[in-house]
């Protein structure tokens, strides 16, 4: 599962050494902790690293092959007399520890907080600097994913607070997370957990009871965290295709609650949440067709958690499963690459598709044949060397104004991030767009200009796009039909890199020359 930070050594395919230490069981804070006389030698790798993960500026500058030395932390406390970062220990070895003796689980992504656990006991330490704080919050679960934790001062009375979210179930189409809020008083933790976090997305999502007779198609209206209705969010989801798939059952409504799911992003919490459809004669919400909301969470004064602003992503019925006669499409894989787009210390897995019509087509050609299109999908690792089967974020592209879509990765400040570009003329309206995202659709840098008239070029678009783009950014597609011939799809494949500036140099200089001609 995502979200939990490995330490960069540890996640750079270090060995990991476990280390034991004395704790008593969960009771009182910050009791003393002494460090064991033994330590374990048994090495850990992070399964993850088992996939062949690229980051996007390695495409070309090869990772060094010399670790450096791990820093040492001397701390005078309980918890330890002296220890590495390099310290950290998997969930299963952490089970394995004996009773009393706890492991490191996972890092605040700036590496000054830590939570430790042993497997006897559902409790974990958090250890920030000086102080250590026991807290009965429970982490284990199937996935073998350790809690995430992240710290700052959230409510402003100078001394710093904690969130921790952990897995509590998994199953068949359930995937539920949990969140706590650390708050200490005078050395010791008051922990809240939120559990109305289902009520508080149901009541303002106002989904119809209905769908259009004619289109299928289910309308969703959103609240804002005022209570006031959002228009921007609203939406029409296509229920025709599934509809189509399970012929003789009919639509009976949303469900919420089996699709739970908490990240950090700058170290403020965000919850996130798919809605199923439910049919009658089905016992199990369908997400074959399904919308995801995501919103920041909050700790108000009076104690309770509360949600932000919505931001809304669809999930339509796959169209490239099967067309129109219900044969299967052949979808090609073309490109994958593994980055922490969720910046959360796990990498998603990213998956190019094309549909071709005979194998080895040239992807050029494929993609200008009439309705043919490719996806760029980002898929959630789960743990184990597994991920999801639904993706966190797709996007569709083709040779055709409505297709014009480009997708690069990007580094900065060693994070990173999606970005997507559309730019396009059509009846007399130049457009203008980049959106800078992760794949739970949390915009970091948003832009939309649209020029009328004699105007064509936008230097501040290219302004606050470059501020984003390094020399070795990478260009996963652009498909765009104004492009000159030959480069009106650029793909990044397996066999083949493009980097971005491929496309926006020789893009930025057309716009200048239209521009220049009126």
């Amino acid at each position: 599962m995502y979200k939990r930070k490995l330490h960069k050594e540890i996640s750079s395919g270090l060995l990991v050494l476990i280390m034991a230490f004395s704790l008593t069981g969960c009771g009182s804070s910050r009791d003393a902790l002494e460090i064991s006389d033994t330590e374990s030698a048994q090495a850990e790798r992070i399964s993850q690293e088992t996939a062949t993960a690229t980051p996007a500026t390695s495409q070309t500058i090869p990772e060094t092959t010399t670790e450096p030395e791990p820093e040492k932390l001397t701390c005078q406390t309980g918890l330890y007399q002296e220890k590495t970062l390099a310290d950290q220990v998997s969930v299963d070895a952490a089970r394995e520890l004996p009773e009393g003796e706890y492991g490191v689980l996972s890092y605040s992504y700036d590496e000054t907080v830590s939570v430790w656990g042993n497997g006897a006991e559902d409790c974990l330490v958090i250890h920030d600097g000086d102080e250590e704080y026991r807290v009965e919050i429970p982490w284990q679960n199937m996935y073998s994913a350790p809690p995430a934790v992240e710290a700052a001062d959230y409510d402003g009375d100078g001394d710093k607070e904690y969130y921790i979210s952990t897995i509590q179930g998994t199953g068949t189409g359930v995937h539920v997370e949990g969140l706590y809020y650390v708050d200490v008083q005078k050395g010791t933790p008051k922990v809240s957990e939120y559990t109305n976090v289902v009520e508080d997305f149901e009541s303002r999502i106002l989904a119809a009871d209905t769908l259009d007779e004619k289109f299928h198609t289910l309308h969703v209206d959103f609240l804002d965290k005022n209570g006031e209705s959002d228009p921007e969010e609203s939406i029409d989801l296509s229920l025709d295709s599934l509809l189509r798939e399970y012929e003789g059952n009919t639509y009976m409504g949303t469900v919420l609650g089996d699709q739970i799911r908490f990240d950090f992003r700058g170290g403020t919490p965000f919850a996130s949440v798919v809605v199923g459809i439910q049919l009658y004669q089905i016992a199990i919400p369908l997400y074959d067709s399904s919308f995801r909301v995501t919103a920041p969470v909050s700790m108000q004064e009076n104690g309770k958690f509360s949600l932000g602003d919505f931001s809304v992503r669809t999930n339509p019925y796959d169209v490239n499963v099967e067309n129109a006669d219900g044969e299967e499409q052949n979808m090609t894989e073309v490109y994958t690459g593994y980055y922490d787009l969720t910046h959360n210390g796990y990498k998603e897995k990213i998956v190019t598709k094309v549909y071709l019509e005979e194998e080895n087509e040239n992807l050029t050609e494929a993609l200008y044949k009439a309705g043919n299109w490719g996806t760029v999908e980002a898929y959630e690792y789960l743990g184990d060397g597994q991920y999801g089967i639904i993706p966190l974020w797709s996007q569709e592209f083709a040779i055709a104004h409505a297709g014009n879509v480009q997708i690069f990765l990007t580094q900065k400040d060693g994070y990173d991030y999606l970005v997507t570009t559309s730019l396009w003329s059509g009846q007399g309206v130049c457009y203008y767009d980049y959106n800078v995202l992760s794949p739970l659709d949390y915009s970091f840098d948003r832009y939309h200009n649209e020029l009328k008239g004699a105007e064509h070029y936008d230097p501040q678009f290219f302004t606050g796009l470059e501020s984003w783009m390094k020399e070795d950014s990478l260009l996963l597609a652009a498909t765009d039909i104004d492009m000159p011939q030959g480069q009106e799809a650029i793909l990044t494949t397996d066999e083949e890199v493009h980097y971005a500036r491929e496309y926006l140099t020789v893009k930025k200089e057309q716009q200048q020359r239209i521009e220049e001609i009126e």
